[in-house]
């Protein structure tokens, strides 16, 4: 069963909003999001930056965004699972 390629964009910016992240997906049979690509376009750029996973576009934000961009700590966030104890 194939299904359609979906896309969602969100632009960001502080004057305009000419900075935007393309992320491609699809559904698996199961019902599960699947991101194809990341595209990441800043300044109206023609050739953007791809990346096939989350985490790369996180360590390329990580090695490119500084404390003076206002951005202190760029992490994933981890489901926690407390662990009970028995008394």
């Amino acid at each position: 069963m194939m299904t359609p390629e979906s896309v969602y964009v969100f632009k960001f910016g502080k004057d305009e909003l000419n900075n935007r992240i393309i992320i491609n997906y699809t559904h698996t049979w199961t019902g599960r999001i699947k991101i194809n690509e990341i595209d990441l376009r800043l300044h109206k750029q023609k050739h953007p930056r791809i990346f096939h996973r989350e985490s790369d576009l996180l360590t390329y934000l990580k090695k490119h965004l500084t404390e003076e961009d206002g951005v202190t700590n760029i992490t994933r966030r981890r489901k926690h699972h407390s662990k009970k104890t028995k008394k």
